[in-house]
């Protein structure tokens, strides 16, 4: 027996021992839909219904056509009163071929159509082409010494003319059509481009052996199961109406699958948690005091000291904050029941679904900070709630029906929230140094700097305007630095950060100036970095 032959014989062999899988016993392939999914973080678990007929007797029951990102282990399978499971198991049917959506098959259809039309214009251009040609190559007039009447040749020419513009244009309308056609398909190729990425092969079986007891004409099933390829993540919507009116919160869920498991018209269900997440509870263990060389704990102190060091000199400087710590996103067991049915692809995009709205009184401001930009923002400082405590992300903002900007939402240590809703172009802003009351100057083996800042607002509105201004002067990282503040300008001042505050009202039409001053001593030999 030659190879061939043996590798025949080894196909046939596997496909009668697949037609007859489960010998002895009844097999019944059921079908099943998906009628709703619990999405969690990052798995979803899907529930599927069947209904078939089981006489008495023990059966296998055949499932198809699951996700190749069922999570093994866990498959729930219940059954209509009088049925035993015996035994529940999952494979892969190497022998099922996924059938192609109707879309899909149109698409393709489409474009063997698009390639044809395109290899038809490319001959009817070479056609153009080769006429345009020859009728070029015979153009010489009655021969080298005949002669031709002015009135013939007039003739001639015009006919020569007409041609050549006829080929124009046909060739421009190909030219036209070809253009067409080409757009065409490559929409076509992009579309199954993203099909053929996001397909995967459904040839996964559930199998439930069951025993019954008597016959059944309506047995029911239903399977639940665990499958990645799955994620969601919060966002919201805020919209403000006037700065008179509550803030209006929408919360929604952007929701991604590729589980190839289309969720057509289902149940939808969000959760904050993750199924699979275990955990163990920590047990505490004696903890030991032992005497330590002090010259080792002494030396150990110091090199502790020493790495420490950056980070504090970062502190006093005002490049990092000195209360540095964040919040951290709680995530407790939330669920969303979505109103009516949902659908989900299977496509790996994004999806969206609206989970809850709310409103939420606010305190308005008008905020500046000229120093980085002269620029008014309003801002609502609401207080948050158990939602955006829980549920962080990314917020689109929109103030009076337009879209101003987006944001993040994060809870912080406080219970309140500010929130910047967009620009107040009513308030121009004008930050400079006032030069004539600025001087270096030497004193000894010192250098000092006196500088004093100005700042405009002019309010081109109808109203008087309340703002809060911000602003800074430099701290100190070294004790050879010396800062100080000669003039405050009337606003609050924070040492700890530098921090000059001013809350003014403008009156209509008007402007008014902010002025604050500090001096900067140090060594004459050093150089210091700009502020």
């Amino acid at each position: 027996m030659n190879k061939a032959s043996i590798v025949f014989l080894g196909i046939l062999v596997f496909l009668v021992l697949s037609s007859f899988k489960g010998f002895g016993q009844s097999n019944i392939v059921c079908a099943t839909k998906i009628t709703s999914v619990n999405v969690f973080l990052n798995q979803a678990q899907v529930t599927r219904n069947g209904k078939i007929v089981l006489e008495a007797g023990i059966h296998q029951v055949v499932f198809e056509k699951f996700s190749p990102l069922l999570v093994q282990g866990s498959i729930e399978v219940k059954a209509s009163t009088g049925i035993e499971i015996l035994a529940v198991s999952s494979q892969n049917d190497l022998l099922n071929i996924t059938e192609k959506p109707l879309l899909i098959k149109v698409l393709e259809d489409s474009l063997l159509v698009v390639n044809e039309l395109l290899v038809e214009i490319k001959s009817d251009k070479d056609a153009l082409a080769w006429q345009k040609e020859l009728l070029i190559a015979n153009k010489s007039i009655g021969g080298a010494n005949l002669g031709v009447k002015a009135e013939e040749l007039e003739d001639i020419l015009d006919i020569y003319q007409k041609k050549l513009h006829d080929f124009k244009l046909a060739n421009t309308q190909l030219n036209r059509q070809e253009r067409k056609l080409i757009e065409e398909k490559s929409k076509i190729e992009q579309q199954l481009k993203e099909y053929n990425e996001g397909t995967l092969a459904m040839s996964n079986q559930v199998i439930v052996q069951v025993k019954v007891n008597s016959a059944n004409p309506e047995a029911q099933f239903e399977i639940r199961y665990l499958v990645g390829g799955v994620s969601w993540q919060p966002f919201y919507d805020i919209r403000v109406a006037d700065t008179k009116s509550p803030v209006q919160f929408l919360l929604k869920a952007s929701i991604q699958q590729q589980t190839g498991e289309n969720w057509n018209n289902i149940k939808l269900k969000l959760a904050t948690i993750d199924p699979l997440a275990g955990g163990i509870t920590p047990i505490l263990v004696p903890s030991m005091l032992y005497f330590v060389q002090t010259e080792t704990f002494k030396s150990n102190q110091r090199k502790l000291e020493n790495y420490a060091a950056p980070a504090a000199m970062a502190e006093e400087d005002g490049s990092s904050p000195k209360n540095n710590a964040i919040a951290q996103q709680n995530f407790l067991n939330l669920e969303f029941d979505v109103l009516g049915t949902s659908s989900v692809p299977s496509d790996n995009k994004s999806h969206f679904v609206e989970l809850n709205r709310f409103a939420l009184e606010a305190v308005y401001g008008l905020a500046c900070v000229p120093k980085l930009n002269t620029e008014v923002f309003v801002t609502a400082n609401v207080q948050s709630n158990e939602l955006i405590s829980q549920l962080n992300g990314e917020a689109n903002i929109y103030l009076n029906g337009t879209f101003t900007g987006k944001t993040y939402l994060s809870q912080q240590a406080s219970d309140s929230l500010l929130v910047t809703l967009g620009k107040d172009n009513r308030i121009l802003v004008k930050r400079e140094k006032v030069k004539e009351m600025c001087s270096k100057s030497l004193f000894g083996s010192n250098k000092k700097d006196a500088s004093t800042i100005e700042i405009t607002l002019t309010n081109t509105s109808s109203d008087a305007i309340d703002l809060n201004v911000k602003d800074q002067i430099p701290l100190s990282s070294n004790q050879e630095i010396l800062v100080k503040l000669v003039d405050a300008g009337g606003a609050i001042y924070t040492a700890e950060s530098g921090m000059l505050n001013w809350s003014v009202s403008i009156p209509a039409k008007q402007s008014k100036k902010l002025r604050f001053a500090f001096e900067i001593s140090y060594p004459s030999g050093k150089v210091i970095t700009g502020y």
